[in-house]
């Protein structure tokens, strides 16, 4: 019973501490009081720790000994190694989900992607982090190999809820992105597996083409994208 309280404990914790950080109340650089958190929540040492060991081995925080927890800061060349590996990744499920996603799902990614682009056309981003969210999901649950989806959601996680992004500077660029789910919609129906796998991870979440969108989504220096490309030629 104890074992399954603190479990309980730890998931209400972890919950609680995610969407401070998403929703920006908690922000990188900024240590989490575990005495305020314990006397609010009424949560216990064990808990606590264990929730922060997997906050820290999901890359959110750190521990430092003998100062606390500390809201990790992601650097911009973790965010685009974190974007290669889930190309790479979500490129292997959706060419393992391709069968089924055409035999089942065409119609529901239809209509998902009419729905943002007429918000869109009216300069509306308001559906696009949900719709984006249920699209990709839509075709990740026919994936058969659910440790990969596992591993695309927490980086999702990482790059876009960390903390969530205002979208509405990247409106050009969602306007692209919708454009590209819909080319997915038409491999679906007329193309191969491969070329669902190879159109999603060399194209949809390709970096290079789009440094304008990372740079003003994260907020870096224009350029920064490019000197990172660079830097990885010289190093291949």
């Amino acid at each position: 019973m104890t074992s399954f309280q603190n479990e309980s404990l730890r998931k209400k914790l972890y919950d609680y501490i995610k969407d401070k950080i998403n929703s920006g109340e908690l922000k990188r650089g900024d240590t989490i009081n575990q005495k305020e958190l314990s006397e609010e929540l009424g949560i216990s040492r064990t808990p606590f720790r264990d929730c922060m060991i997997q906050l820290e081995a999901e890359g959110l925080v750190t521990i430092v000994p003998c100062k606390g927890v500390i809201v990790r800061y992601l650097t911009f060349e973790e965010i685009m190694e974190t974007q290669e590996i889930g190309a790479a990744l979500e490129g292997m499920a959706y060419e393992l989900a391709f069968e089924a996603v055409r035999r089942s799902s065409v119609d529901k990614l239809t209509s998902i992607v009419d729905e943002v682009e007429k918000k869109l056309n009216d300069r509306n981003v308001s559906l696009c982090y949900e719709k984006n969210i249920e699209f990709h999901e839509t075709i990740l649950s026919k994936c058969p190999n659910k440790q990969i989806v596992l591993q695309l959601i927490k980086m999702r996680e990482r790059l876009y809820d960390f903390p969530r992004h205002d979208l509405m500077p990247v409106l050009e660029w969602e306007k692209l992105f919708w454009q590209e789910h819909r080319h997915q919609i038409d491999i679906l129906i007329s193309g191969t597996a491969r070329e669902f796998g190879e159109y999603n991870r060399n194209v949809h979440w390709n970096i290079r083409g789009k440094e304008g969108y990372w740079e003003t989504l994260f907020n870096v220096p224009g350029g920064s994208v490019k000197k990172y490309l660079a830097e990885r030629v010289k190093i291949s």
